[in-house]
């Protein structure tokens, strides 16, 4: 099974644009051109990528990958993407397994102990080949409803038996442990993006994870490279970012929606982590509505 059969079917799925296939339970990320920066917020899965490539912004870490390429992610991570490879004839392709924590769980029990290995919140590793060959069956399922339903999820299972027991594994086998640090950082990183207009509590937030404020903070740092209140806000810019960019409110009803009291404080804080205020960003042929 090679990287081109696989991009294919995903030529297939999602010819132009970005596309969900509900009866698998995955998305297909797709780019026709390069594009500047976007807003996103990362949650728990698998990315792999088939063509073109990207890369990622973490605040002062930049992440690359491309064809090849998995991408693993174990907290809800904000970030800047931006595609960097990609043409109308040779489209950026990428596959979105969305992490599942039953059906993870559930492995692991099954597969008793596992080596205690090093995990990361997000990690860039090469494709391991064991997986090609499911990915390329579940793909085959969208196909046929029927056949998608009684077996996309053994073909799941399949995907992430592998992942689990091949060197990217460490990251969800932690994920799924309640006291590790990812775990924990996990949880809390759930609750932030439920909970973007409520303000930042840091005892509150480490009741959540069941330890100190001060043990908060160390295991946030450890996991993600910043404060439980410095990603908190950058969750909220991130939001609003993604908000502004689709002009889908006024600067004031955004600046609320993600947990600022002042449209003003807002603008100083998005043009601090962007580097413009939010009408420089996205230049309008009519001004963004205040």
């Amino acid at each position: 099974m090679s990287l081109e059969e696989i991009n294919r079917q995903l030529a297939d799925l999602a010819p132009s644009t970005t596309t969900d296939v509900p009866q698998l339970g995955v998305r297909v990320h797709v780019a026709l051109s390069p594009a500047p920066p976007a807003a996103v917020v990362f949650d728990p899965m698998l990315y792999l990528v088939f063509q073109g490539a990207k890369r990622l912004l973490l605040g002062a870490r930049e992440i690359r990958y491309g064809a090849g390429d998995l991408v693993t992610t174990a907290v809800h991570i904000p970030a800047l993407a931006e595609v960097v490879v990609a043409s109308a004839e040779r489209p950026y392709r990428a596959l979105e397994i969305p992490f599942d924590r039953q059906l993870v769980s559930a492995l692991i029990a099954e597969l008793g102990e596992l080596s205690p290995a090093p995990a990361e919140a997000v990690s860039v590793h090469p494709l391991p080949a064991p997986v090609l060959d499911p990915v390329f069956r579940l793909l085959k399922l969208a196909g046929d409803p029927g056949a998608a339903r009684i077996l996309a999820d053994g073909v799941k299972r399949e995907i992430w038996y592998r992942i689990l027991t091949g060197p990217n594994g460490a990251t969800f086998i932690d994920l799924t442990r309640t006291n590790s640090v990812l775990g924990r950082v996990h949880e809390v990183t759930t609750w932030m993006r439920g909970h973007l207009g409520e303000p930042f509590d840091a005892g509150h937030v480490a009741a959540l994870a069941n330890v100190s404020v001060t043990s908060l903070y160390r295991l946030f740092k450890a996991a993600t490279g910043e404060s439980p209140g410095s990603y908190h806000k950058r969750l909220r810019l991130m939001e609003g970012r993604r908000r502004v960019a689709e002009r889908s409110d006024t600067i004031q009803r955004i600046a609320a929606t993600v947990g600022y009291a002042s449209p003003a404080q807002f603008t100083r804080d998005y043009r601090r982590l962007f580097g413009a205020a939010p009408t420089i960003d996205f230049p309008l042929s009519a001004p963004l509505p205040r």
